[in-house]
């Protein structure tokens, strides 16, 4: 009988567990040290490991020969636990066994001695969605077990287990698991299975997987079948329904570029091959956020999994990948209200002026040099506006006063631009804006709440 990936490469001992360096630790050791607590709660995202290492815990606790806080393996309890039929190992699933009456059972099969091994060992998986009432009947329970008895709650949502529940256990927290540590799991599975990958896809399964060791391997296993036992960048794509991360930067440099023609054909091919635009579209701005976090970080290294793939955007401002992440996210707003091609399309319309876009240090550090006319502030802040702004410029009221262009806004249009008006006048001194009130209908009051 075939046996998914996700099971058939789960970790069976401390060792092999990927990801979890700190709670492997804590648990190791209080096995070595026989300070096991009565009662554990594993919270953290889904597929990182909590109930595997529950399960890896409840075989070091009732191995028959343990070396190093590690069960063996080999012995007749370890065998029966990963068979599923250990007698003193009773799993418990809080999603369909959630009432006071399924806990009521559970109390009293608690008070009977383990029949086969050293500690009996509940585990109830999805904790959080015990009822309150089943939560109470646990606490005594929790608080005073029989001897030889040890708790494992474990929750995707740590924060709906009630304060009470929390007191009574020993909690552990599990991360995310990094993507690299996620293609090096990958790279063993198809090492085994003689299939052949790209570094690429592997790492696209990685990204899909946000963190989830399970779902990187059902990813995989899956793809390994649409691509024949050949894992690549175009099976992954049209398998996922999206694109690489070095395509989505090519992406990039089109908008950057101002390519606003070959980009509009770059979606609508995307949207004709049936790729899940949203998705794109994410991956997209996360892209855009690693290139800005590059330019800005000293260190990027130290959050960023891979700096160097980033340096080709080294040439760019940051103003122009400020306001590239900025279209971006409009568009992701966008695409809630509307079809996503045409909320994206219009985003993509929108990064024609980029190519335009002056660093604010440049502008600062040139000025008029001796006999010369200073250049129309006017003609000097368009390119770090967008073009509504850029038209409220235009047709405002502009006069000298002190030395300084005045641009009367009025009122309604000063509201809608008003952030980038303020950012401007911050960033080039000689500029002021102010705000043009309309005038009341008469007989109105005429107070004004500026």
């Amino acid at each position: 009988m075939y046996i998914p990936f996700a099971r058939k490469y789960r970790p069976r001992f401390f060792r092999e567990v990927v990801g979890q360096e700190v709670p492997v630790r804590v648990l190791k050791n209080a096995v070595k040290e026989d300070r096991v607590s009565h009662a554990y709660l594993f919270a953290g995202p889904r597929g990182v490991g909590k109930t595997t290492l529950a399960r890896i815990l409840a075989k070091a606790l009732n191995c028959l020969n343990p070396a190093d806080g590690e069960p063996c393996g080999e012995c007749e309890n370890c065998r029966e636990i990963e068979r599923g039929s250990f007698p003193d190992l009773v799993e418990m699933d809080a999603a369909s066994n959630r009432g006071i009456d399924d806990i009521r059972a559970l109390k009293e099969a608690v008070s009977y001695t383990p029949i086969k091994g050293k500690t009996k060992v509940y585990i109830i998986d999805e904790a959080h969605m015990l009822t309150k009432e089943a939560f109470n009947a646990l606490l005594k329970t929790l608080e005073e077990p029989p001897p030889r008895t040890v708790f494992i709650l474990c929750t995707t949502e740590y924060e709906k287990i009630i304060p009470t529940i929390l007191s009574r256990c020993q909690r552990i927290m599990f991360s995310r698991i990094s993507e690299e540590k996620i293609v090096e799991y990958l790279k063993m599975i198809c090492g085994k299975e003689n299939i052949e990958f790209t570094e690429e896809a592997l790492r696209m399964i990685a990204s899909a997987s946000e963190g989830c060791m399970r779902d990187a391997a059902s990813l995989l296993d899956q793809a390994s079948l649409a691509g024949g036992d050949r894992v690549t960048e175009e099976v992954v794509e049209e398998f996922l329904g999206i694109i690489s991360r070095s395509k989505v930067r090519e992406f990039m440099k089109l908008l950057l570029e101002s390519e606003v023609d070959e980009a509009v054909r770059f979606l609508r091919d995307l949207y004709n091959r049936g790729y899940n635009l949203n998705k794109f579209w994410e991956v997209l701005e996360e892209e855009v956020r690693n290139a800005v976090l590059f330019k800005s970080l000293r260190e990027p290294g130290r959050v960023l999994d891979e700096p160097e793939v980033y340096s080709e955007f080294e040439g760019y401002p940051l103003e122009a990948l400020l306001y590239i992440e900025n279209v971006i996210t409009r568009g992701k707003l966008e695409a809630r209200a509307r079809p996503p091609l045409r909320a994206y399309e219009l985003a993509v319309v929108k990064t024609l002026i980029v190519k335009e876009i002056v660093p604010i240090s440049r502008i600062l550090e040139t000025g008029p040099k001796t006999g010369e006319v200073r250049e129309d502030p006017e003609e000097r802040i368009k390119a770090l506006v967008s073009p509504i702004a850029r038209k409220a410029i235009e047709s405002a009221q502009k006069r000298i006063e002190n030395g300084k262009t005045v641009y009367e806004i009025e009122e309604d249009t000063y509201r809608t631009v008003r952030e980038e008006l303020e950012r401007v006048a911050r960033s080039v001194p000689e500029v002021e804006f102010r705000v043009l009130k309309k005038k009341p209908p008469p007989g109105k009051d005429t107070t004004s709440l500026f």
